[in-house]
């Protein structure tokens, strides 16, 4: 963040000099006192599980300029751990405070802002789209997961007069959020990656996700740029909101704009294809990324890039040396030949069957083990969607079935059902991952490929973790 004036920001938030000097100069806002430094303004956000209240004298201890609250203010006042000269902003509401301060912050900065949105890849392609524009423009990014009404502030907060694009994440949970986060800002590409079945027990069908992930296009104003997926079942609905505005689509079964033929994996550190532009250009790609649905999300970030006139040969540099993301599609190599496909970041229906169709892919005549935990936010079709996977697994003849979960279970018994030996599936908790891991010690052989795939709230790369402990103590050097 720039300097900025502590009287400038009690005006943009409407809030009240508790104490303190208003012609004070900050720099940078804290919501975290862990990760706070000195002359860093501590705003004491509440959400659900905690509240940034009880660690303002940590954050003063580590040499916070001040705090913004919006309770206590007269009781720290009083405080005589609180130098008197350490700034106190009193504020209605901590988060509605952080966020207007980063509306009024943004409007300093004139950007060109690509939103990318969708229910699998979005992360990947924002990722892609900043590493292929990078090359041409100063830009600031989403770092992270940072895709939600607290994320998307402070990324606003780390602007500055040299960038010229703004490449945002926008996540969502329920309907109304999408169209929330645009008014931090305001699209003038925005992408479109697919319509799955993530947070489905949250909406309730993948009709209502596709008006959530919509309200990204409907922000568009009629110069507005929109990337569409023509493979997607849901590409005539969103067509028909984005008429009028420019408009790039992408795909590898239906004829678009920005084309994926001849698709091969040419070794387990990624994929060859033949990127086709509208203009009848082509070129012959590497990708050093993973699996069919990762082609989608380069050609998703070629579309961008295309449709802000760069060219096709910086397309193919920046695609040929993106680096694979922690989490995602991350293939390593274990103990005694063994590797690793750790997509173990978070998990849909979609995102586990192609995790799983990768694996198979990736091993070849390799054994194949699959470690699979919960996928969640189903709702009441979690259990279908449970079962699908289970008959996945089966189908494409994966060698062992390891599970995780209540759910893990579900896809356990449904892979038997449609005829994996019993022999070949185990089970475990949620909280028995030591246990898992030392199963993994008597099953595994060199040359095995195991996949990791959950959801977030699973944490399934802590088996990797524990696996690796128990290794070394089996196996001292």
């Amino acid at each position: 963040m720039e300097n900025c004036k502590i009287r400038e920001l009690i005006k943009a938030v409407s809030g009240k000099i508790i104490q303190g000097d208003q012609d004070c100069l900050i720099s940078r806002i804290s919501i975290d006192s862990r990760t706070l430094i000195p002359g860093d303004l501590f705003f004491a956000i509440i959400g659900l599980n905690f509240d940034g209240h009880d660690f303002i004298i940590e954050a003063f201890n580590k040499g916070a300029v001040g705090v913004v609250v919006c309770k206590g203010a007269n009781t720290l006042l009083r405080n005589e751990q609180i130098d008197k000269n350490k700034i106190i902003i009193e504020v209605k509401d901590t988060l509605s405070a952080l966020q207007d301060w980063s509306k009024h912050y943004k409007d300093k900065f004139k950007t060109f802002n690509i939103c990318v949105t969708g229910s699998n890849g979005k992360t990947t392609t924002k990722e892609i789209i900043a590493h292929i524009l990078s090359r041409e423009f100063p830009l600031l990014k989403t770092s992270g997961n940072y895709n939600n009404e607290i994320g998307i502030p402070l990324t606003l907060l780390q602007l500055n007069k040299s960038h010229k694009l703004l490449v945002a994440e926008m996540g969502m949970r329920g309907l109304g959020e999408i169209k929330t986060l645009t008014n931090f800002i305001p699209p003038d590409l925005a992408v479109i990656t697919n319509i799955g079945e993530a947070h489905i027990g949250l909406l309730g069908s993948k009709d209502n996700i596709f008006k959530a992930k919509s309200e990204l296009l409907q922000s568009l104003d009629k110069e507005g740029i929109a990337i569409l997926n023509r493979d997607d079942p849901y590409f005539l609905k969103m067509l028909e909101i984005v008429k009028g505005k420019k408009v790039y689509t992408f795909g590898i079964e239906n004829k678009s704009d920005i084309m994926a033929r001849n698709i091969r994996m040419v070794s387990d550190k990624g994929m060859r294809f033949t990127l086709e532009v509208q203009s009848g250009k082509s070129r012959e790609i590497y990708f050093p990324l993973l699996g069919r649905h990762n082609i989608y999300n380069a050609l998703a970030a070629s579309a961008a890039a295309f449709a802000l006139g760069i060219e096709l040969d910086l397309i193919e540099r920046g695609l040929s040396s993106f680096k694979p993301l922690d989490l995602h599609m991350q293939l390593s190599n274990f103990y005694n030949g063994i590797k690793i496909l750790n997509d173990s970041y978070n998990a849909s229906p979609l995102s586990v069957k192609s995790a799983l169709e990768t694996l198979a892919e990736v091993a070849q005549s390799n054994r194949k083990i699959a470690i699979l935990g919960d996928m969640l936010e189903l709702g009441e079709k979690a259990d279908f969607y449970h079962r699908e996977i289970g008959k996945e697994v089966a189908k494409l003849s994966i060698d062992t079935l390891i599970t995780v979960g209540q759910g893990g279970k579900i896809i356990a018994q449904s892979s038997k059902e449609k005829g994996m030996a019993e022999e070949r599936v185990f089970s475990f908790e949620k909280n028995e991952k030591i246990n898992l891991a030392k199963k993994l010690l008597s099953l595994t052989k060199p040359g095995d490929f195991i996949l990791l795939k959950g959801s977030r709230e699973m944490k399934m790369e802590e088996i990797l973790e524990f696996w690796q402990k128990e290794y070394q103590k089996n196996n001292p050097t």
